[in-house]
């Protein structure tokens, strides 16, 4: 069983460029999370999408240099809250990244076994 966060968008100041983490900007998540295959009936036998949302969304107001470390954080604490999780991935993509005349996005993916 998956569940599955696309698409987030959130605003940080994230970066190595001083501008970075004085102006910030937007970036998109995407998680996927691998539980256990076990007959699911109340929301406490699954991984709560909303319960994952907040704790990415209070991750992501500490300013990190590298989305590297900051990918890292959200996987431990994601990972700390939810006994069921076998696998997690996220990805982190800069939406506006600071480099001249470039077109496109930026970011990290990066899968975790947890059990």
């Amino acid at each position: 069983m998956q569940i599955l966060l696309d698409d987030i968008i959130l605003f940080g100041y994230h970066g190595v460029h001083p501008l970075e983490n004085e102006v910030g900007t937007n970036f998109q998540i995407g998680i996927k999370i691998d539980i256990d295959d076990i007959p699911i009936r109340v929301l406490e036998d699954t991984v709560d999408y909303e319960k994952v949302y907040l704790l990415v969304k209070e991750e992501f107001k500490k300013t990190e240099q590298l989305l590297e470390v900051l990918a890292d954080r959200i996987i431990q604490t994601i990972s700390s809250n939810f006994h069921q999780i076998i696998q997690i991935e996220i990805s982190i993509k800069k939406l506006n990244p600071p480099i001249p005349s470039f077109q496109g996005t930026v970011g990290i993916k990066k899968l975790k076994k947890i059990k």
